[in-house]
């Protein structure tokens, strides 16, 4: 199986401003009141513990079901681990209400200190998903700067630390070059696969551009029986079409789970740490693939797979090649995530600096700030004096592209005797939610619904 994914935001200006409602001087002296509570021997709270691959895994989850409300019966494929990645980026640089409503979607904490932690422990789980073994896993984001636009020093260096994202300078000025650029940088990460991010030039009022890249290949470690793939009946919602199954049977973890109307499967690589698991209806003509996923959340999945034995199954599953391109900032408003897209109320205090010279007091609070020098309740409201560079997200694209088929390294044994009448039959010929996942992190890096395995996602 071979995944490549890529999903970015792309930050344009509404214009360069302050927008806080008062001059610069009056703010520079309300943080001057604020410096004097700031001394270098206080030290951060204890964080609040947080399972952020668990709150990470339900954010997608939720994405996932706002979509498939938006778009459906639509075939959709997300990259919840790169989609939560950039968030988190954005989150880094933001303030006010723009934080509060990014925090809490991601199932952060609304403490900026406390979100140290989170910030810490999610940008260690996202670099520990990169391993080159017997499968591939590559994770990778970045931001492009436009020349004229000032990055805080603090958060250039925070989002290094944390989350090894690189900081490119460009002129988006020079649309056509800062395009290449990009593309570039989209191909390099993807070993190749997403040549074109866009295909036209960027507008020359881009000031920021986040990126971020995932990128899977494995393969099975029980390989399908390749002679045995044959067009079968898949049953869409209100009519049939023919579709490659592929056919497996052996050994599998699986789990029938009557008491939520479903069964799960799960199909290992040979990695040992990375599990695809595919989830449909028991009675899909009684129970639709929608309902059934208004019903769950990523705990109650998560309850089950931890419940799931080892069963001899007869598999049959759809070979597939599919490209997604979403949009994704209507899924994200009906979730919480509004103000980050509206011109005048999106704030990136934290991450770009309205003045053009470096303001000394600015600095030096913000620092102390991520040194954990201020445990005082006036934090909230110090940084959300900063001026505002009066700058939003205009929109967010996710890209996904993934193959799916037999192939292994493994010769397939030819075990007849698996194919017997105690067999659990697992056969995708309905509509199906599927999703792969590190267990070593235990993040769901890719997850998709799929209605009809011959239509290539939109």
């Amino acid at each position: 199986m071979e995944v490549a994914a890529w999903v970015i935001f792309i930050i344009t200006a509404l214009c360069i401003h302050w927008s806080c409602g008062q001059e610069p001087t009056e703010t520079i002296q309300k943080l001057k009141n604020v410096e004097e509570t700031v001394t270098s021997a206080t030290q951060a709270a204890t964080p609040n513990e947080l399972d952020v691959a668990t709150a990470i895994n339900e954010f997608g989850f939720k994405l996932l079901v706002k979509m498939m409300k938006q778009k459906k019966n639509e075939n959709l494929v997300i990259s919840p681990s790169g989609i939560a990645g950039v968030l988190a980026m954005a989150l880094l640089g933001t303030v006010g209400t723009t934080y509060s409503e990014v925090a809490e979607t991601l199932g952060f904490s609304q403490d900026i200190i406390v979100n140290r932690k989170n910030h810490e422990q999610f940008g260690a789980l996202l670099q520990a998903l990169n391993t080159n073994v017997s499968s591939k896993t590559l994770y990778a984001d970045a931001i492009f700067v436009d020349d004229n636009t000032q990055l805080r020093e603090i958060y250039r260096k925070y989002l290094n630390d944390v989350y090894g994202g690189d900081v490119l300078s460009t002129d988006f000025q020079q649309a056509e070059q800062a395009t290449l650029s990009i593309n570039e940088w989209v191909r390099n990460h993807t070993e190749g696969k997403i040549e074109t991010l866009f295909a036209e030039p960027l507008p020359p009022v881009t000031k920021v551009v986040l990126l971020s890249t995932l990128y899977f290949k494995g393969q099975w470690d029980q390989p399908f029986v390749p002679d045995a793939t044959m067009k079968l009946p898949f049953n869409r919602t209100k009519d049939e079409v023919m579709a490659d199954l592929m056919l497996n049977f052996g050994k599998f973890r699986y789990s029938f789970a009557s008491r939520h109307g479903l069964h799960i499967l799960a199909m290992p690589y040979n990695d040992s740490e990375t599990t695809m698991y595919a989830l449909m209806p028991i009675f899909p003509n009684e129970l639709s693939i929608l309902d059934l996923m208004e019903s769950l959340d990523y705990k109650k999945i998560d309850e089950i797979i931890n419940g799931m034995s080892v069963k001899q199954c007869v598999v049959r599953f759809p070979k597939m090649d599919i490209r997604s391109t979403v949009k994704l900032q209507d899924a994200l408003q009906t979730m919480g995530i509004r103000s980050i897209f509206t011109p005048g109320l999106a704030n990136f205090a934290l991450m770009v600096n309205s003045n053009m010279v470096v303001n000394k007091t600015e600095e030096e609070i913000i620092t102390s700030i991520d040194q954990g020098q201020i445990q005082t309740k006036g934090v909230t409201d110090l940084v959300n004096n900063l001026p505002n560079p009066g700058i939003h997200i205009d929109y967010i694209v996710h890209d996904v592209k993934m193959t799916i088929n037999e192939y292994g390294t493994e010769a397939v044994a030819a075990t007849g005797a698996l194919l017997s009448r105690s067999a659990q039959r697992f056969y995708t010929d309905s509509p199906f939610y599927m999703f792969i996942r590190n267990e070593k992190t235990k993040l769901v890096t890719f997850s998709a619904v799929i209605f009809d395995p011959t239509v290539p996602v939109a």
